[in-house]
């Protein structure tokens, strides 16, 4: 064996230094390439294996960002203005749904969000830590009309899962009365803020009255919703409502969405209508109902003070206060009311009931409500104090949820 010194390694005799022949070196030029071309293949294959991990990802985000745009309708990004206009039904909480879409659609340029209500834009929100919230003028409206598209097909057909409760506590007989059933309901986008409500009622138990277990038509009405300027809101309905109230409703709200203060007027002209085992019961039109209220809100808490009254349903005159709590996606009240007819107090609450989408395509949905709300009231005399009915979303609590201070408090 030959073994090289320092010395040995000059000229021709660094070929002989591996064994002593030139074999030797080309045994080394020949390891020295295939430990080249290992090393190229494990980085090519490396390389390949980030690409492709990277590509599976973006890949699936992007399917995720496709799922999550099918929970919107009427989307509409204006470029030039740097908006994006928007209608969402699946979530109470519209923080939710301005979060889901801003991180899907990923766009830098896009500073501006615009959230409608059955097609009228409600106010522009600029997400981050420079939150701002814009009210929108009467021309800004107009303009906002001309761009957005209204009507039916620009909407899913959209059922959604109601359940429905009707409850008294506390007869010595029997300590739980209660009327349950589920409402299957849809809405039909007619026009810009015009939709017809309708549905179906599925009784499930009833101790509480002699209505009878048939299965009949859920609560069926068209609601006008108009937005007059940045703060002025109007919402008109007719049909039949909850609570089995038929006839006229208005609503007017004056709410600045940046400010404290708010203030409202109520007026209807209804009659009791009814569903027998066969066709329909119903009475003339003669009860009225005007409210007024005033309400502020505590930002820092979400919590909001209102102060209404007026003329109740049986010509019961009298005045209510309510305090009122907004906890992310849920809204608990207390309330107490004195009236011609006696004082009472309660509590009421609005969630949504899970999952929330069951099933969805582009076209079509199934889902459970967005927004369930009920209202417990207790008087010791058993006279029905300060009755009133329920049609769809009233005004103020509508409002209350694009409140700019109660989003901006949500932000991650």
């Amino acid at each position: 064996m030959h073994v090289c010194e320092d010395t040995d390694l000059g000229g021709d005799n660094r070929e002989n230094c591996l064994g002593g022949t030139s074999a030797g070196a080309n045994k080394l030029r020949v390891f020295s390439k295939q430990v080249h071309i290992v090393t190229i293949n494990r980085s090519a294959f490396a390389f390949s294996w980030i690409f492709i991990c990277w590509s599976v990802q973006v890949g699936f985000c992007q399917q995720q960002d496709q799922r999550a745009l099918l929970n919107y309708e009427n989307l509409t990004i204006d470029s030039a203005a740097q908006r994006v206009y928007y209608e969402q039904r699946l979530y109470r909480n519209p923080m939710i749904g301005l979060l889901e879409l801003s991180q899907a659609l990923a766009k830098p340029t896009t500073t501006e969000f615009v959230p409608l209500y059955q097609g009228v834009p409600i106010a522009s929100y600029r997400l981050g830590d420079a939150w701002q919230t814009n009210l929108l003028s009467r021309n800004e409206r107009k303009a906002i009309g001309r761009l957005i598209p209204a009507g039916p097909g620009h909407y899913k057909v959209d059922f959604r899962l109601h359940p429905d409760m009707v409850a008294n506590f506390g007869y010595k007989t029997d300590p739980f009365q209660a009327k349950i059933s589920l409402l299957l309901q849809t809405q039909l986008y007619l026009t810009r803020g015009l939709v017809l409500n309708l549905g179906v009622l599925f009784p499930i138990t009833n101790n509480y009255d002699t209505q009878p277990m048939n299965i009949r038509p859920a609560p069926i009405y068209l609601n006008q919703f108009l937005a007059l300027s940045g703060q002025d809101f109007l919402s008109g309905s007719v049909g039949f409502f909850y609570s089995n109230q038929y006839g006229v409703n208005l609503q007017y709200r004056r709410a600045n969405l940046t400010k404290p203060w708010s203030f409202g007027l109520e007026a209807s002209l209804t009659g009791d209508y009814y569903y027998p085992t066969k066709g329909i019961y119903y009475e003339s039109m003669n009860r009225a109902m005007l409210l007024a209220d005033v309400a502020y809100r505590i930002s820092k808490r979400d919590i909001t003070l209102k102060v209404s009254g007026g003329q109740y349903l049986y010509e019961d005159r009298g005045m209510r206060i309510d305090f009122i709590r907004q906890l992310y996606s849920v809204e608990v009240g207390v309330f107490a009311m004195k009236t011609t007819k006696g004082s009472t107090a309660g509590f009421n609450f609005a969630v949504p009931i899970p999952p929330g989408r069951i099933a969805q395509s582009k076209r079509a949905r199934l889902r459970t409500t967005e927004e369930y709300r009920w209202e417990y009231s207790y008087n010791g005399g058993g006279n029905n104090v300060g009755i009133r009915y329920r049609v769809g979303n009233q005004l103020d609590a509508l409002l209350r949820q694009y409140h700019s201070d109660y989003l901006r408090q949500q932000q991650p």
